[in-house]
Parts: C-alpha cells; sequence; structure tokens
C-alpha cells in the first residue's frame, strides 16, 4: 500500500519492521509480542507497525485467509489514523479494506484520504502527496482523475524510478480487485532494462549496425543496460546506451585485466581504449568467477547469469520489464555463449532481439577444466551459537530423518558437514532455492533454523583419503559466512544468488533488498532475503 511515514517511529519498532523487510515474518511477529506491542492501543506507530505485518501476511494468503487478514490490518490502520490524522495509515486502511471486500468501506475511507489532503495535514513529499492523491482517487472509483493525479505526481519527480514502482505495483493490486484493466499504466512505467551480449566480430558496417540498435532502444524505451565489455558486440552496445543517456552496470567473468587481456586486447589497442571510456561511464561494475584462463568459460557463464538476472530483478523491482539484445546469433539454437544465453532467456519467457551479423563468431576454445557453476546452501540447524555441545548433537539428531527426507526430493552434487552447520552443493539456483525452502518447511517448526545461499565456481576433486569426489571452492566459504548475519528464521543470498535464479525461472519467487552488509574477512557483499511465494 502506500509506502509513506507511518508517524514517530521507535527503535524498537524500527527494528521490528527491518525484520519484516528482511523477509523474517515470524521473527518479526514474535519480537512484536515480546515489546508488549500486541496489547498497546495507544500508539499510532505500533498500531501501523501491526497493519504493516498484518498487510504482509495477508498479502501472501489467497482467499478468507487474505481477506481476513485484510481486515485485521485496515482496522489497525484505522486505528491508528484515528489517534494522529495521516495519509499513511487511512490510505493503508483504505487499500485493505478493498482486499477485505469491504468496497463501501474503502471508498469512505479514500474521502477521509482526500479530506486530509485537502486540509494540508501532512508532511509529504510532493510525490506522494500527488500518489496519495491518486490512489485515493482510484479506491473512490474514479479512474480518469486517479491518472491525472498520477501523471501529476510522476511530473513532480520524473526520476524517482522505485516511488513510482511502488505505486503502480499498489495500483495494480487495486484495478485487479476491482476487476479492472491495469493496461493505463504501461504508460507511466520507468524505463525498461536490457540484458546485452553478442559476438566479438563484428561487419565493416558498423554505422548501420549502430543504427539499428539506437532504433531498438529507443523502441524499447530501454534505461539501464547489464552485460560485459568484450571487444565487438559488447562494446558497441555499450556505447549505444550511454550514447542514450541509459545507465550502465557492467558484470565480467573475472577481474578487470584479466578480462581486458582475455576479450579486449588481442583485438587492438583501439578497444582497449573504448573499453576504458565505457568502464568510466558505468554505473556499477561487478567481477564475477575468477581470472586464471581455466576459470574462464565458466566464469563467462556465470557472469552472463547474474548480468541476465540483475536485469530481470531490476525491472521487477520498478515495475517494468526486462528484455535481451543478442548482436550476432541468427538462432538461440546456434553454439556459443550468446546463443546459449539467449536460450535460458527465452526459456524463462522473457521477449528478445537478434541482430544476426554474416561475421562468425569468435571461438573461445574447448573448455576442458574441472570448474565448475554451483550453488550452495548453507544451513544453521540451530540458528545461534550455543555452548551445550551434547544438547547441539542430539538436536541436530532428531533433526536429521526430516532433513534426509526434504534433500531426498532434491538431490544435491555434494554435501560437506560443519560442526553445526551444513553446505550443500546444487547444480542449479533453482535446485537449491527448492532445497531451502524444503527445509524451511521441514525443519523450521522445530526451532531456529537460518540458511542462505551463494553461486560460485568449484572444482571437483577425488579425497585423497576416502577416494570419493569432492568440491571445493570459496562459494562454500562465502556461504557459510553469510550465515553469521542471516536473520533466524530467515534465507539470505548473494546478489549473485538471487540474479541466477531470477535469470532463470520466469516466477523465483521473491527478493527483497536487505544491503549491503560485512562479512566476517570479507568486503561488504551485497544480500536479498529470499521470500515465500503466495500461500494457498
Amino acid at each position: 500500500m502506500h509506502e509513506g511515514k507511518p508517524g514517530r517511529m521507535t527503535p524498537k519498532v524500527l527494528t521490528i519492521t527491518a525484520q519484516a523487510r528482511a523477509g523474517a515474518l515470524d521473527l518479526a511477529w514474535r519480537m512484536f509480542r515480546d515489546a508488549g506491542f500486541d496489547r498497546v492501543v495507544d500508539d499510532p506507530a505500533v498500531l501501523s507497525l501491526r497493519g504493516r505485518l498484518l498487510k504482509d501476511e495477508a498479502l501472501l494468503l489467497a482467499g478468507e485467509a487474505r481477506r481476513q487478514h485484510a481486515r485485521e490490518a485496515a482496522a489497525a490502520y484505522s486505528a491508528a489514523a484515528q489517534l494522529a490524522p495521516a495519509p499513511y495509515p487511512l490510505i493503508n486502511a483504505a487499500t485493505l479494506a478493498l482486499i477485505a471486500g469491504d468496497m463501501a468501506g474503502s471508498r469512505a475511507l479514500a474521502a477521509d484520504v482526500q479530506e486530509l489532503l485537502q486540509a494540508g495535514v501532512t508532511d509529504e513529499t510532493p510525490y506522494w502527496l500527488g500518489a496519495t492523491e491518486a490512489e485515493a482517487l482510484l479506491l473512490g472509483g474514479d479512474r480518469d482523475a486517479a491518472e491525472i493525479a498520477l501523471a501529476r505526481a510522476i511530473g513532480a519527480a520524473p526520476l524517482a524510478w522505485e516511488d513510482h514502482a511502488s505505486t503502480l505495483r499498489q495500483f495494480g493490486v487495486i484495478l485487479a480487485e476491482q476487476g479492472a484493466s491495469a493496461a493505463w499504466l504501461d504508460a507511466y512505467r520507468p524505463p525498461r532494462s536490457l540484458h546485452f551480449a553478442g559476438h566479438m566480430r563484428l561487419p565493416e558496417d558498423v554505422a548501420a549496425l549502430s543504427d539499428s540498435i539506437d532504433a531498438l532502444l529507443e523502441q524499447e524505451r530501454v534505461g539501464f543496460g547489464y552485460g560485459a565489455l568484450a571487444a565487438g558486440a559488447d562494446l558497441l552496445i555499450a556505447e549505444r546506451l550511454i550514447a542514450r543517456g541509459a545507465e550502465l552496470h557492467v558484470v565480467l567473468p573475472g577481474d578487470v585485466a584479466a578480462f581486458v587481456d582475455r576479450s579486449v586486447r588481442p583485438h587492438g589497442e583501439g578497444w582497449v581504449r573504448r573499453f576504458e571510456a565505457a568502464l568510466a561511464e558505468a554505473a556499477s561494475v561487478q567481477e564475477m568467477g575468477a581470472a586464471s584462463p581455466a576459470a574462464f568459460m565458466p566464469s563467462v557463464r556465470l557472469a552472463d547469469l547474474v548480468a541476465m538476472g540483475r536485469a530481470t530483478m531490476h525491472a521487477a523491482l520498478l515495475q517494468s520489464e526486462a528484455v535481451q539484445l543478442l548482436l550476432g546469433p541468427a538462432s538461440i539454437d546456434e553454439v556459443g555463449q550468446s546463443a546459449h544465453a539467449g536460450g535460458l532467456w527465452h526459456r524463462a519467457g522473457r521477449r528478445q532481439h537478434l541482430l544476426p551479423l554474416r561475421a562468425p563468431a569468435t571461438p573461445h576454445g574447448t573448455d576442458r577444466t574441472a570448474l565448475q557453476i554451483v550453488s550452495v546452501l548453507a544451513v544453521d540447524l540451530l540458528g545461534g551459537e550455543g555452548e551445550d555441545f551434547a544438547a547441539l548433537d542430539r538436536d541436530v539428531a532428531c533433526r536429521l530423518p526430516a532433513l534426509r527426507e526434504a534433500l531426498r526430493a532434491v538431490p544435491p552434487l555434494a554435501v560437506r558437514w560443519g560442526a553445526r552447520r551444513l553446505l550443500i552443493a546444487f547444480d542449479g539456483a533453482g535446485q537449491a532455492r527448492d532445497a531451502a525452502v524444503r527445509l524451511a518447511a521441514a525443519l523450521g517448526g522445530s526451532g531456529p533454523l537460518r540458511q542462505s545461499l551463494h553461486i560460485g565456481l568449484a572444482t571437483a576433486i577425488d579425497d585423497p583419503v576416502t577416494g570419493a569426489p569432492i568440491l571445493l571452492g570459496g562459494a562454500f566459504d562465502l556461504a557459510e559466512r553469510m550465515l553469521g548475519v542471516t536473520t533466524p528464521g530467515a534465507t539470505f543470498a548473494s546478489e549473485a544468488f538471487a540474479a541466477s535464479l531470477a535469470a532463470c525461472q520466469a516466477d523465483a519467487g521473491r527478493a527483497e533488498l536487505v544491503g549491503e552488509i560485512a562479512l566476517a574477512g570479507q568486503a561488504p557483499t551485497t544480500l536479498y532475503a529470499l521470500k515465500p511465494s503466495l500461500r494457498r
């Protein structure tokens, strides 16, 4: 619903809100009750927090359970507004009343919001004032006036893409509840995100090719680009993105120096200068995989996965769309990494554009390395650092049957035990996420459970003692370190894992940004909380 200010937020309220945003809804409720907030009836911020938690639950549910939670959330927000009249709780109450099936109550509350706005009783920004007015008008059934107010709000903050997306998301919920078309919202969506890749060898007539790329970027209203910067197609597309003022996000296989030596300098110093110029314009630069020659192709595939996923996640965040541009292959059935990336994108059901080139692709050579991409699930079965090791052993032993049953449905590549932590490797991000969901369902009810997910490179070797195959690599270490900052009851994922999951699955669930967090012995790492899908 509305994302403005809920009133004066105490440190305890802020802490509980942060847990809810991190995906640990059960923990947030436990903290809410432990603080005695379930008995508070005279604090607007606490009542708004209660409404927020009930709203989060409602949006995970369907049918009568969804409506019941929405009714309770609306009542909490309404009580907050009665104590301290403000647009934030009132507009939330109005939208939740609609979700609860009370259209008359929703319209009455929406009228109260408009009266409050006309009286000037608010400290909201111009954008949120306009967005709140538009939401109230839409709830009141005046779609045309709502569109005018929405356009005015966006005009007041034309580059506030995430704020626009939040409003569009809520309008989509409202229109769905009203049984009305949401097609008119498309005109107000932020620019699209683009994943790009292609061949290194370009035809001589690059001017015509540049014109074709420009036309496509304009047609698709591309404002954000994600890809590498190899000589040829990558750099040409990146330059056209920069020329139109789009935001460029670079994802490289290995570090910058190694990438230049492998994928740029062999094609001439002119390409190196173009690479440096494009890199200087990039809004972000991310290095994936390893720099060694043996790791090159696995790193290329990993970087492509992450770039595709980041484009998809960014588009979802902005309530926009991600599209793909491949320069070179005439078909996704061709041999080569660009076509491989195109196949993944196509199988996820997303739109793509192929601009075929007559020049053949530059071969990357045969990949004979033992390195492979693995998705690692780290599980802390006890969620803490207790010192009663006998009790810990008993608790773990009690959970083993359920753990084995959960993993039987999603067979792992390898399993490694720590003192109380379990590291499980899977072939794909989807399998690792599926295993995490199954383990949470099987073990979460019997005590604290923390899980973290990361994707990276691993080497398969034979254990010198047992002779059994094992996997080694930094992906295991980072996944285990992430457990140290994972909220009990939650599943955290690295940005690389969340992006890889989004790249391969059209319905990858929800990944909510937790933030950039320092891990022990590591540089700050961007983490996401993976949240459950709709419950039935």
